[in-house]
């Protein structure tokens, strides 16, 4: 599932994006938005989207301003602008597609799946694990649970296994594919088909088929219980 930010100075403009994707069903999910693009960049940083929906002439800051805190972009970006005239200046920020307000619901199907498209091919089959002892390869839905340790983390199998990888939970979350697995706490990852309950206590905790618990950053609740059912 693709997770995209909304950012646009213009609340009823985010309204009716976020319309337009819930009304879609599936393939996307708006995890934030944004009417500054100081703002945007705290959510963009917070979320990890796949794809963010920019505006770009906004007070205090326009789209191409929030971009430059991003030099190393690790979402796709698609612009939403009434504003024609920045096209050639876009163009020069490589952006995947530019769609002129009003937004055309039909444009914004085909652009999310078109990426939805691409995002399910870019899926490895298997994961790497690479350890100080070597490596080990793992398919996602042998996953269960990742969690961060440091710069390290450990990755808990669904058959029980543990395995020290030395890479960051970060990594894990943008290699595995975000349909399967929900960042629900900065230092756990886990896989949605593995969550068998939830606990309301020490501010929520999910519990895992494997009989352990995993906390549930408090700004995360509602988008838990949204994937869960």
């Amino acid at each position: 599932m693709l997770k995209v930010v909304l950012v646009d100075d213009e609340q009823a403009a985010l309204d009716v994006l976020q319309a337009m994707i819930t009304r879609r069903g599936k393939g996307a999910q708006v995890v934030g938005t944004a009417l500054t693009a100081l703002e945007g960049i705290k959510v963009i940083q917070r979320e990890k989207p796949d794809l963010v929906l920019l505006d770009i002439e906004m007070p205090h800051g326009s789209g191409f301003d929030l971009l430059e805190a991003f030099p190393k972009r690790h979402f796709e970006l698609v612009y939403t602008t009434a504003h024609d005239e920045h096209a050639v200046q876009a163009a020069h920020t490589h952006p995947y597609d530019f769609l002129l307000k009003p937004v055309d619901p039909e444009d914004l199907d085909r652009c999310l799946s078109d990426l939805a498209q691409r995002q399910g091919r870019s899926t490895p089959r298997r994961i790497e694990i690479a350890s100080l002892h070597g490596k080990v390869y793992l398919r996602a839905d042998q996953i269960l649970h990742i969690e961060a340790d440091g710069g390290y983390s450990t990755v808990h199998t669904v058959g029980g296994e543990k395995h020290l990888a030395s890479r960051s939970i970060g990594h894990f979350e943008e290699l595995l594919p975000a349909e399967l697995f929900f960042r629900c706490h900065h230092s756990h990852l886990v896989n949605v088909s593995g969550i068998k309950g939830y606990l309301n206590q020490d501010g929520g905790q999910a519990v895992l088929v494997d009989g352990r618990t995993v906390p549930i950053a408090s700004r995360r609740v509602a988008a838990f219980f949204e994937r869960i059912q």
